[in-house]
C-alpha cells in the first residue's frame, strides 16, 4: 500500500512509530490524511446493503461526510470498522438518516460500541444530487463514548 493508504488505515502515530514517511500537508497532530482535491466527494470506496437491503455507498466525502469526515475527525478508518454496523437494521431512523449500532468483541466480551450513521438521501455538498443517482450512505463512523477511535479498531 502507499503511505498515503498506510497513514489512512493506521493513523498518523503508527506511521511515525514504524518509519512511515507523512503524506505532505500532514503534521503529526493529524488524525489522518487530509483530503485530496483530485478524488471527487461522490467516488465510492465500498457499498453495504443492511438487512431491509438498502443500499450504503461509503463515498470519499469531504470534512461534513464520507470516510474523510469518520477518518480525520474520528480515526475510523477500516472498511470492517464502518461496515459491520450495517450487517443489521437500523438502531435508530431520523428520517432518511439511520443510525446503526456495533460491538467489537474481544471472546465473549464487548471491547467497544461503535456506531455508522448512512444517509439515505441524495443531496450532497451544496445540495448538489449524487451523480450516480446513489444515496449519499455513510455520513460518519465513530466509537461510542470517545471523539476519537483507537488506532486498533481499524485493524479488524
Amino acid at each position: 500500500m502507499s503511505n498515503d493508504e498506510y497513514v489512512a488505515r493506521f493513523g498518523v502515530k503508527k506511521a511515525l512509530e514504524q518509519g512511515v514517511p507523512l503524506p505532505a500537508g500532514t503534521t503529526q497532530n493529524s488524525p489522518a490524511v487530509p483530503r485530496d482535491p483530485s478524488i471527487p466527494w461522490y467516488h465510492v470506496y465500498w457499498t453495504s446493503l443492511d438487512w431491509e437491503h438498502r443500499d450504503i455507498p461509503t463515498r470519499h466525502g469531504n470534512n461534513d461526510f464520507g470516510l474523510h469526515h469518520a477518518c480525520t475527525k474520528h480515526n475510523m478508518c477500516g472498511k470492517q470498522a464502518i461496515t459491520a454496523p450495517y450487517n443489521g437494521e437500523p438502531d435508530r431512523e431520523h428520517g432518511t438518516r439511520l443510525e446503526y449500532d456495533g460491538v467489537v468483541t474481544d471472546g465473549s466480551s464487548v471491547r467497544m460500541t461503535t456506531t455508522s450513521v448512512a444517509e439515505e438521501g441524495e443531496k450532497g455538498p451544496g445540495g448538489v444530487h449524487t451523480p450516480d443517482g446513489r444515496p449519499i450512505g455513510t455520513v460518519t463512523a465513530f466509537c461510542r463514548g470517545q471523539t476519537v477511535c483507537p488506532d486498533w479498531v481499524n485493524n479488524l
